[in-house]
């Protein structure tokens, strides 16, 4: 048995594993279930025979478009089917995949693109028409092209060592960092795994953004173990509609983001009976919600899974098997990792006491793609393996009795919001940027709105500036995607400073409330139901002067945020409004005609009736 660096043994990996590719094992389980169920979406089922037959096509292709070993491939999908038959064939073909989004401005996409040397990228009808003017191929599968099936497999000639994807993180100096994940890393990630059961038995829940590393968990921990993979169909579910999808296809297996968990927890926990695993991560759990979950269901499987991008998605997990305290543990190392907990000299500290978390192991990504100066300064040499790297996470922990981790935050300017990792210079050297300002600097606000942090950025204008404000919306929406925007900025005649000349973060203004800046007129609510609906959002976004056309997701609205709103809306109304459709027009306005659609006499109901909205404000 191998050691791992909490002092408990870590599971000595198989050779077959060692040596093993993400298409290695699909192929063995197309072979031993070919007519097993791999993929279920919208209704409708797909085979592992299926899956691998369209998969194969498509490879085919892609190697006559001149995709060879480690070609980054850019993948641009609603969840489909054609999303996971893209990824499939990509690595079939040798490539990595790279996820783009919809909600990436233009010059971030063809950024990410042309830094990534993307030549190919797979998309289908629903988003064709917003990829923007790029010197590549574009390959639309709902138009697939004809070809003719070959007698052998195509032969992606890859290894373990070979690049699966290449996911986009934010960068502190103004643009994304592409981390570069090996196959190695995703192997490790779902096989000989000690901190859930990920057998062919279970039913996972694809939910989660290509995006975001989780979904390479939800992903190939369904498919590279003969599991169900169910897709969620397109767009942000209601969290009512997610607790009747999580019943109606018998979900086992769930991985949810910190927020998304607790909200399920809060409000629908009578709906996750059919659960056997339920894993979050992102931020920090509630030890209140989490020990009602435990107490509700004790044989559930409750999993903190914790660990960055760099290191495939977990580096370490904590299941949790009695009640927790004041904290939720991140818990100790996942297969084949090793966790150091180290002083500024690279020396162990003792246990119990605060130190900088470093990891290795099989999980480590190559490095930072195009950004050799970036790699070599956070993957540093193990000291205690020769020959072997280590990544230094940045988040100060300690290690407590048990040998399990404890988190306490991070030294630098990365934070966590509604579940996005987010680096402060990205955002601050977008406002920094622009000719009409001086200094910008970006802070995370806690307590404004219950247990929600935002973004506020304070900027000094350059002198007899007007209307900075709009224009810095405007610059933000074309550099950066939307859960970066700051939910308010603040101008400032000069920003605090410490005796050393750097900007004292201490000292920036306090808010009680946040100003409105958004790029519109104000106008008043008209009815008393778009009264209540303004001080619903007021509650939520501690905003003030909320008016009728005010953009939610401009005054600060994330998606976690709607999936509160609504979920009152449906309490107060009985109106079960779509996310989708609130997204499509989120104003005060626009929600007040969906309740009228939805619950039609609400706009001539007695105020009165609507008073307990106000006491249960949106968290």
């Amino acid at each position: 048995m191998m050691e791992r660096s909490d002092g408990g043994a870590m599971q000595d990996p198989s050779p077959d594993w060692r040596d093993a590719t993400i298409t290695d094992l699909l192929d063995e389980q197309v072979r031993r279930r070919p007519d097993a169920v791999a993929l279920r979406f919208d209704g409708q089922d797909m085979t592992y025979m299926d899956l691998d037959r369209r998969a194969e096509l498509l490879a085919r292709h892609l190697r006559d478009l001149g995709v060879r070993t480690e070609a980054a491939v850019g993948v641009f999908f609603e969840r489909s089917f054609e999303m996971v038959i893209a990824l499939v064939a990509i690595l079939k073909a040798g490539g990595a995949y790279v996820p783009l989004h919809q909600n990436e401005p233009p010059d971030r996409f063809r950024y990410m693109l042309e830094q990534a040397g993307c030549r190919v990228v797979l998309t289908h009808d629903a988003l064709v028409d917003r990829i923007p003017k790029i010197d590549g191929t574009v390959v639309n599968l709902d138009h697939e092209p004809a070809t003719t099936p070959g007698a052998e497999p195509v032969d992606g000639a890859i290894s373990p060592d070979n690049l699966a994807y290449i996911c986009y993180t934010s960068g502190s100096t103004g643009m994304p960092k592409g981390v570069a994940v090996r196959h190695r890393g995703v192997v490790r990630l779902v096989q000989d795994g000690d901190y859930a059961s990920l057998t062919e038995n279970e039913t996972f829940l694809q939910l989660c953004s290509l995006r975001f590393d989780p979904s390479a968990f939800e992903i190939w921990g369904a498919l590279l173990n003969g599991a169900r993979l169910v897709v969620y169909r397109p767009g942000t579910p209601a969290l009512h509609e997610l607790a009747d999808f999580l019943e109606a296809e018998r979900i086992t297996t769930l991985w949810m983001t910190t927020g998304l968990l607790h909200r399920m927890v809060d409000g629908y926990l009578d709906r996750l009976g059919g659960l056997r695993q339920f894993l979050g991560g992102g931020e920090a759990l509630s030890p209140v919600l989490i020990n009602r979950l435990h107490r509700t269901y004790p044989d559930l499987l409750v999993v903190n899974g914790y660990g960055p991008t760099e290191d495939t998605c977990f580096t370490s997990c904590h299941v949790v098997s009695e009640e927790v305290g004041d904290t939720v543990p991140i818990g100790r190392a996942v297969t084949d990792t090793r966790l150091y907990v180290l002083d500024e000299r690279l020396r162990p500290v003792p246990d119990g006491e605060w130190g900088l978390l470093y990891t290795s192991g099989s999980g480590l990504a190559r490095g930072y793609v195009g950004r050799p100066g970036l790699t070599a300064e956070r993957f540093v040499a193990d000291p205690f393996v020769p020959g072997e790297r280590m990544y230094a996470i940045g988040d100060l922990v300690r290690r407590v009795e048990g040998g399990v981790l404890e988190f306490r935050g991070r030294l630098d300017d990365q934070v966590k919001v509604d579940g996005y990792r987010i680096e402060l210079g990205e955002i601050q050297a977008v406002l920094a940027g622009q000719p009409e300002v001086n200094e910008a600097v970006v802070v995370v606000r806690e307590g404004l709105t219950p247990g929600r942090k935002i973004l506020v950025a304070f900027v000094v204008p350059v002198s007899g500036t007007e209307g900075l404000v709009p224009k810095l919306r405007v610059a933000l929406h074309r550099k950066l995607p939307r859960y970066m925007h700051p939910a308010a900025i603040i101008e400032m005649e000069a920003l605090p400073e410490t005796l050393g000349n750097k900007i004292d973060r201490k000292s920036l203004p306090a808010l009680e409330q946040l100003p409105r800046d958004v790029d519109a007129d104000y106008e008043a609510p008209r009815t008393p139901l778009e009264a209540l609906l303004a001080d619903l959002l007021t509650d939520a976004l501690a905003v003030q002067d909320i008016g009728v056309h005010d953009d939610f997701f401009e005054l600060g609205g994330s998606s976690l945020v709607a999936m509160d709103l609504l979920a009152h809306v449906r309490e107060v109304f009985n109106a079960d409004v779509p996310a989708g459709e609130f997204f499509a027009g989120a104003t005060v306005a626009g929600l007040a005609e969906l309740i009228g659609e939805f619950a039609p006499h609400a706009d001539a109901a007695e105020p009165q009736s609507w008073m307990s909205a106000k006491s249960g404000s949106v968290r």
